[in-house]
């Protein structure tokens, strides 16, 4: 079982029916300065890949790329905390997530189609899917959604989503389920206000709210408070401190009056049980939180 743990009609006339592809590229601790990119018509991941070892698979939001929002971050923090190591796959989709938002979002499809797609090839029932985890921030929240959807035909994993994009992503619409995954969780830091840029509803298994959910300390902006999802993600890989508390509503949460059995938040476990699906992290202004 996977773990999810992080969000067509234009692009088809710009693109003709040219076949999208999105770049991946493999880190491992011991090749993490000479990263490789994984060949789409290679019948087998580089040699670097260890299928013993768990594999996270970083996806990024609109504006975002290989080497930008969550991916260095988060990938440098595995790598260099996490023990034992772990393979690290980061999906590059960034001439996608360039143009408008608007735009990023009609692609969203067929990028959440390209990974499902490597899932599949790469990742059969031979190997032990029960060490896959996905971790999406902003669009790429309903990237590993939607991917997990499609793999889910043949097979189940885990996700994280990282303060899910709100616009353009109603109730009815194919944003991330609860049921994407064998156990999703989520982390929101932006999702209220006029202007935010994350989704507050409860959508995962379990449902962390930092500092209620929107407007970070040490945050001026609602860009800041959204990027603060793959920051906390980040942290929560060495810092042990970063724990969350269960509430049982949102008057609670919203009051600070949560109260109950400390849950660690993010990191690389694959599944976690609680009492509640809804939980409150207070941090502190700035990384590592």
């Amino acid at each position: 079982m996977w773990k999810l743990a992080i969000i067509l009609a234009a692009v088809a006339v710009s693109y003709g029916q040219a076949k999208l592809v999105n770049t991946y590229v493999l880190y491992t601790k011991a090749t993490q300065n000479m990263p490789q990119t994984i060949d789409d018509a290679a019948a087998n991941l580089p040699a670097a890949f260890n299928p013993m070892l768990c594999t996270i698979i970083l996806v990024h939001g609109h504006g975002g790329s290989v080497n930008s929002q969550l991916n260095p971050l988060v990938k440098d923090a595995i790598l260099k905390y996490q023990d034992p190591s772990l393979n690290v796959i980061v999906v590059d989709w960034s001439r996608e997530a360039s143009f408008s938002y608007s735009v990023a979002v009609e692609s969203v499809p067929l990028v959440a189609k390209d990974l499902g797609d490597f899932i599949i090839k790469y990742f059969p029932a031979s190997v032990d899917v029960a060490k896959l985890h996905l971790v999406g921030f902003g669009l790429g929240v309903h990237v590993v959604g939607i991917a997990g959807r499609q793999a889910a035909a043949v097979f189940q994993v885990k996700t994280k989503r990282l303060d899910p994009s709100r616009r353009q992503w109603g109730a009815n619409s194919t944003r991330l389920r609860r049921t994407d995954a064998a156990y999703v969780e989520v982390i929101h830091t932006d999702g209220s206000g006029l202007f935010s840029n994350g989704i507050g509803t409860v959508l995962g298994d379990i449902d962390i709210y930092a500092n209620s959910g929107s407007n970070q300390p040490g945050c001026l902006t609602n860009t800041c408070s959204h990027e603060r999802a793959y920051e906390l993600f980040a942290a929560s890989i060495f810092n042990t401190e970063l724990k969350a508390v269960p509430c049982s509503s949102t008057t609670q949460l919203n009051l600070n009056l949560c109260r109950g059995n400390p849950l660690d938040i993010g990191g690389v476990r694959l599944f976690k049980t609680g009492s509640s699906r809804i939980y409150r992290i207070n941090t502190k202004r700035s990384y590592p939180f």
